[in-house]
């Protein structure tokens, strides 16, 4: 057993993937996301046969989720000693049939991007599942994980990453806030009902830090210490790339404040951030 709580942010081995591994004091593995089926052997290489007292599954994108769903469909998770997995993503049944909606198109395309393939091997993991919810909170050895954010019904022009999980994980030294890929909107909710609870010394940062939450949620958190998923072209992208310079496109689509992760990285100089921690250099090792 360590003497301390270590994280684990997996470098990229596909393009956006998020994935982490906390290895507790007594020796268990929290997982959030994990990626896709190509990145399966990294995560099982940190993983290292260890219990997994919890795997969170932050919101419902190929780039988070689709490896999980690949090891569920290849062997039930076999590979994996899986206590508990928590996740709450939009319902399929209830949202396919809307049209009032900013972009019908898009919003249908997300709908069946992965939460068909997802829906097919849930019934595999009924007896492991739990539907986390806002509010909602569990310990996992020294490491206390409270929920701050869950789906909200509504938020339809950014629905995917705005139904991401936020949550923190608290040990009694440090304090990490994941945000998923939470976009402008769902970080306006989340600001507005949870604002009181953000203060963390480490931040994931949203959506691989562009398109991502306003300035306001990351001055509540006043973070020291940046966690980036991204490669290099991504962390040096500049405030409007060219798949986001029709702004009226996505004015269209009620996406207006989407900003490459140029902007993002001016809000952390201004908030006086010490440390960035980016997936371009590799794995990284953060002891918490």
């Amino acid at each position: 057993m360590d003497e301390n709580t270590v994280l684990y942010q997996l470098t990229e081995t596909s393009k956006f993937m998020m994935s982490f591994v906390i290895v507790t004091k007594r020796n268990n593995a929290i997982v959030i996301d994990g990626g896709r089926q190509e990145d399966m052997p990294l995560l099982k290489e940190y993983v290292g046969g260890r219990h997994i007292s919890a795997w969170i599954l932050t919101h419902a994108h190929g780039d988070h989720i689709s490896g999980f769903i690949s090891e569920i469909k290849k062997n039930g998770g076999a590979d994996f000693d899986i206590e508990r997995v928590y996740y709450n993503f939009p319902p399929y049944d209830e949202l396919i049939t809307k049209e009032d909606v900013p972009d019908l198109n898009y919003f249908r395309a997300e709908l069946n991007g992965v939460l068909p393939s997802f829906r097919e091997i849930e019934p595999l993991i009924a007896d492991i599942s739990h539907i986390a919810k806002q509010g909602e909170s569990f310990t996992v050895d020294e490491c206390e994980i409270e929920f701050l954010f869950s789906y909200h019904d509504g938020l339809y022009s950014n629905l995917m990453n705005d139904s991401s999980l936020v949550f923190t994980v608290t040990t009694p030294d440090k304090k990490v806030l994941f945000l998923g890929d939470l976009g402008p909107e769902g970080g306006d909710v989340l600001y507005e009902e949870s604002r009181h609870k953000l203060k963390a010394d480490i931040v994931q940062m949203a959506h691989h830090g562009h398109m991502n939450v306003g300035m306001e949620v990351y001055a509540a958190i006043m973070p020291s210490t940046c966690l980036w998923c991204c490669a290099e072209w991504l962390y040096n992208e500049p405030e409007i790339p060219t798949y986001l310079a029709d702004r009226e496109k996505l004015r269209r689509m009620q996406r207006e404040r989407m900003y490459g992760t140029a902007v993002t990285r001016r809000w952390m100089d201004i908030l006086g951030v010490k440390e960035h921690i980016v997936t371009k250099d590799g794995t990284n090792k953060v002891v918490l």
